[in-house]
């Protein structure tokens, strides 16, 4: 395995748990080849093993600070102790996220396990493409699953010379929908078709925490994709409209409220630009409005436009609640940080000539970690309000 030398100044950093190494950071390295294996030592000290790409200003990503072999059994082992320390925690649910790359010390990997027995990998690195086989090798033995399915289409896989989308069966038989529990609620996920890995598992605390301001109200989800927090507000309000952009998303979502049992006739389903429905819509229409959208920002160029889109449509939902109704406010954009979110809802209040209180607060759940040594990992901010009048 080839060697690559660091600055003394971020040796602690690394030995901390920091997994990324910047191409300012190394002081000498041998000729490694893109993607493969290398030991990182500052000065004669070893401070752990990484995989290397010279093409991108993340040199390295760490993968241990053991001198261990990274085989077929570092995988087992490492995926086998997420595997027990999430399912430990994640009650009444059959779907989980394994692997949260950085954060989970496997960096360039997403893991998503869907009813035991359904995994979809998304792989973010040329150096975990490499590893490829060696993971799903893992997985298997792990889960014995009926699939593995992996799923891409990132831009930064293209930094890595790897092409930009990637969608394969790696192991079994193709399984395009599939149905999950979540918090005693069922759910199909379709992961072929689907966004991201076919299901935002991120949202699974959030989803349950707005059940008990939805009792006997008339309920607006806007961006509701395939009827996540519809599904939850639909077991005790007196209706739900479910609003997203994609007919598929929308039909999906009537799929969902059938398999609950929820009678589709007494809730709406509506394919249509949330911007443009905010707009039309009649002022106290709705008790409670969650607004759950994609994420505006890609990277940091789009920042100053994705905060204008923040405002823009929570701003019109306090317009269009009556007094004392709940907003229910949620931001997956990781440049926006929890500070800029606040000032987003405070702006919005502002505008909309009104108060609103936090009645609650989370952000992504336990299978979603961030380490704090790697706070880029923390990226999803919700926020649970009520308007109130100026007093």
């Amino acid at each position: 395995m080839k060697k690559i030398y660091l600055k003394k100044s971020v040796e602690k950093n690394i030995k901390s748990g920091q997994p990324w190494i910047f191409s300012g950071a190394i002081l000498s390295e041998e000729d490694i080849e893109n993607g493969d294996l290398c030991s990182i030592f500052c000065d004669k000290n070893f401070l752990g093993i990484g995989y290397y790409n010279k093409n991108s200003d993340i040199r390295v990503r760490m993968l241990s600070r053991l001198d261990v072999k990274i085989d077929i059994n570092f995988f087992i082992n490492r995926l086998t102790v997420l595997k027990t320390e999430k399912e430990r925690y994640i009650p009444n649910c059959n779907s989980y996220r394994l692997v949260y790359g950085e954060s989970d010390n496997i960096p360039g990997l997403i893991v998503d396990i869907y009813n035991l027995k359904y995994i979809v990998i998304q792989v973010h690195t040329l150096g975990i493409e490499k590893l490829k086989k060696l993971i799903v090798n893992a997985l298997v033995m792990i889960y014995n699953p009926e699939m593995i399915y992996e799923k891409c289409d990132i831009a930064i896989r293209e930094k890595e010379n790897l092409p930009k989308e990637s969608r394969e069966v790696l192991y079994g038989k193709l399984y395009k929908e599939v149905e999950i529990i979540e918090n005693g609620y069922k759910f199909s996920v379709n992961i072929v078709e689907g966004q991201k890995t076919g299901f935002f598992l991120d949202q699974r605390v959030n989803r349950n925490s707005i059940v008990k301001y939805c009792e006997d109200k008339t309920v607006l989800n806007c961006f509701s994709y395939t009827g996540g927090f519809s599904v939850y507000a639909a077991s005790v309000a007196k209706s739900v409209t479910s609003v997203d952009i994609s007919k598929k998303a929308i039909e999906n979502a009537a799929l969902n409220f059938k398999i609950n049992g929820f009678d589709t006739k007494k809730h709406g389903f509506i394919a249509k630009d949330v911007f443009d429905y905010l707009k039309e819509m009649q002022h106290g229409q709705f008790d409670l409005i969650i607004l759950d959208p994609p994420s505006f920002a890609k990277n940091q160029k789009h920042l100053k436009n994705a905060i204008k889109a923040y405002i823009t449509i929570n701003s019109k939902a306090l317009e269009k609640l009556p007094d004392y109704g709940i907003l229910v406010s949620s931001s997956c954009t990781s440049h926006v940080d929890q500070t800029t979110f606040i000032k987003i809802l405070n702006q919005s209040a502002v505008n909309a000539a009104c108060q609103l209180k936090v009645l609650e607060s989370n952000e992504q759940p336990l299978d979603h970690p961030y380490n704090l040594a790697f706070p880029e990992g923390r990226y999803l901010k919700f926020f649970i309000l009520q308007k109130y009048p100026i007093l």
